[in-house]
């Protein structure tokens, strides 16, 4: 096996990587099957491809976040996956905020 490309990561900075990839996974995948719920309940699938656009912005975070492990980018790099994160944990909030306030009248 080769060595990273800019040395290796720290224990600590996996365990934050893991934690953090598994989150925007459990968000992402609840948000998407949420807007499939209420696209098919409302009728309304402009919430499916909102979902759907949320799930590929997790993938290509969960994607960069495996090639910043394996040492593929450059470590100016998780300033950039670190927003995108922080991104997208917020777009699924409003997302969820969203769906759950669209048939109360709000």
């Amino acid at each position: 096996m080769d060595e990273p490309l800019f040395g290796g990561t720290s224990r600590r900075e996996m365990v934050v990587q893991r934690f953090a990839s598994a989150f925007l996974v459990t968000a992402a995948s609840a948000t998407l099957s949420i807007a499939l719920v209420q696209a098919v309940r409302t009728g309304v699938f402009v919430h499916a491809l909102l979902g759907v656009c949320v799930a590929l912005f997790a993938a290509i975070e969960v994607r960069l976040v495996s090639w910043y492990r394996r040492g593929d980018l450059e470590p100016g790099f998780r300033h950039v996956i670190a927003a995108l994160g922080l991104a997208i944990a917020l777009l699924c909030i409003v997302a969820n905020l969203y769906f759950f306030t669209i048939n109360s009248g709000l």
